[in-house]
């Protein structure tokens, strides 16, 4: 199924699950940068060869009724990322091969905001902490660049680390801590709040749905991801906004 996504498993990546297959999927899934839409439209290629063979009666080890209960719940997940399957093929309106084409999933206002957060919770309600988790880091990438965007900051469109977006981000809204003519009761929060930033995005790389999982989140540290998003992204819509004026 990978091999039809033209996908090579990272023989380097030490597998944490049990199991010669299961260890292999696994290292197919480390060698994958999510942030790539090539290699985002090699995982759909292999998810599409399995829904191909999931569909088929009799072509796989697993009988037709549990094939019926697996389906939904994979297409159920990709709606979760936006993909929906049409004519045996995954599509999204917001996802386009080359990364320069996809308008950004959030647009700059409370309500988008809190629609993206919404969802996020939707998932820890589900029990899909690691998901929850993947939206967060996704809403704060996306609302970074988007502001970036707004203030014709120069940052690279492939560029998928909050740590790096949040400095520029920074810099044109006169948020570094270390800035000449902030007071110093100010610059606490501002640096705290940079260290937020660089502690999800170290969950997001080693708990989320971002690449190869390290460690299974509990639903307070999904909550804790979700929450810190929020603050993040208000703070910067509102300093934003107090900039424009």
């Amino acid at each position: 199924m990978f091999d039809a996504g033209e996908l090579s498993p990272n023989a380097n990546h030490t597998p944490t699950v049990g199991g010669q297959r299961r260890g292999l999927v696994e290292q197919y899934y480390a060698a994958i940068d999510f942030t790539d839409p090539e290699n985002v439209q090699q995982v759909l290629k292999a998810y599409e060869e399995i829904l191909l063979k999931l569909d088929a009666p009799g072509t796989t080890r697993i009988d037709d009724q549990k094939c019926k209960e697996i389906i939904p719940k994979l297409l159920m997940r990709m709606e979760y990322d936006g993909f929906r399957y049409e004519q045996r093929r995954f599509i999204s309106d917001r996802f386009a091969t080359q990364i320069l084409q996809t308008p950004s999933i959030v647009s700059l206002t409370s309500s988008s905001i809190e629609e993206h957060i919404e969802k996020a919770r939707d998932k820890i309600t589900q029990k899909d902490f690691a998901g929850a988790i993947t939206n967060a880091y996704t809403l704060v990438e996306d609302f970074l660049k988007e502001i970036l965007k707004q203030v014709n900051a120069p940052f690279k469109e492939g560029e998928g680390d909050i740590r790096s977006l949040y400095i520029s981000v920074s810099d044109a809204l006169n948020l570094n801590p270390k800035g000449e003519n902030l007071e110093s009761h100010f610059r606490a929060i501002l640096q705290g709040l940079k260290s937020v930033i660089g502690g999800l995005y170290e969950v997001a790389n080693k708990a989320s749905d971002r690449h190869a999982r390290k460690c299974s989140p509990a639903e307070r540290h999904a909550k804790l991801a979700v929450n810190s998003a929020l603050t993040i992204c208000e703070f910067v819509l509102d300093s934003y906004r107090h900039q424009k004026k």
